[in-house]
């Protein structure tokens, strides 16, 4: 009788465990899809400002973002129009990496620009992908 109550104990323990495993790893990946994610088109990483300075005017719209010790040159942020900033840079011939963050500072105003740019026509994306580059801050 004693064995089969410490079976049924360790049973219920290793169970309990696996769950409380399975509930904490379902948490995350819950609060995970909750998040809001902006796609920031990066076409350089550097170490020196002057550099990163240097390599930015080869862009119409670019700006740069101190990342620890790197400065992070950015050409498009966006939340809900990522392949159409893809479309938009393979068309002008960029070579860039899209970055995932999650700590945005101002997603209404990042919401109100993609908007724009849905209904825009091309002669005005550029303008708008600027303005939203120049809006766009975060915690790096």
């Amino acid at each position: 009788m004693k064995k089969f109550l410490k079976i049924i104990l360790i049973s219920s323990l290793i169970g309990t465990m696996l769950a409380a495993m399975f509930f904490f790893n379902i948490k995350d990946k819950a609060e995970a899809k909750n998040k809001t994610i902006l796609y920031a088109f990066q076409v350089g990483v550097f170490k020196s400002l002057e550099n990163a300075d240097n390599f930015k005017t080869r862009f119409e719209a670019s700006k740069i973002y101190k990342d620890n010790e790197y400065y992070r040159v950015f050409v498009g942020v966006t939340i809900n129009n990522k392949a159409m900033l893809e479309s938009i840079f393979n068309n002008l011939g960029y070579d860039y990496y899209i970055k995932e963050l999650d700590k945005i500072e101002n997603v209404e105003e990042i919401l109100k620009y993609d908007e724009l740019l849905k209904e825009s026509n091309e002669e005005n994306k550029m303008i708008i992908i600027k303005n939203m580059l120049e809006s766009f801050s975060y915690g790096l």
